[in-house]
């Protein structure tokens, strides 16, 4: 999928999440995490060859492939924890995602 047609899904999805959230919140909030999956799991293939490439970099430099492990976990994690912090603050938690963000980032 190329970046403007994610873009444009994006855009879409938020679009009709803003459209349904004052009538029905749930269904705006269902909305949106579906977008959000949807657009991983299309991003999803392109990640095997960005890690791929740092796989190659790694190896020339002579770094431990150990500390390349901790970099993807520690990136799996930040990108997890923006997406519940995200997801908080749809459903109208604004003041506790940003704290949930951080905790969750020191776990």
């Amino acid at each position: 999928m190329s970046a403007a047609a994610i873009g444009a899904f994006a855009v879409t999805a938020a679009v009709l999440a803003l459209t349904l959230r004052p009538k029905n919140s749930e269904l705006a909030l269902l909305l949106t995490v579906a977008a959000a999956v949807t657009l991983l799991l299309s991003v999803l293939g392109s990640a095997s060859a960005v890690i791929e490439t740092v796989r190659q970099i790694v190896a020339v430099s002579g770094v431990s492939t150990g500390y390349l492990a901790i970099m993807l976990k520690v990136i799996g994690i930040c990108l997890l924890t923006e997406f519940a912090a995200g997801a908080a603050a749809l459903c109208g938690h604004t003041q506790s995602c940003d704290s949930h963000a951080v905790a969750l980032k020191r776990k």
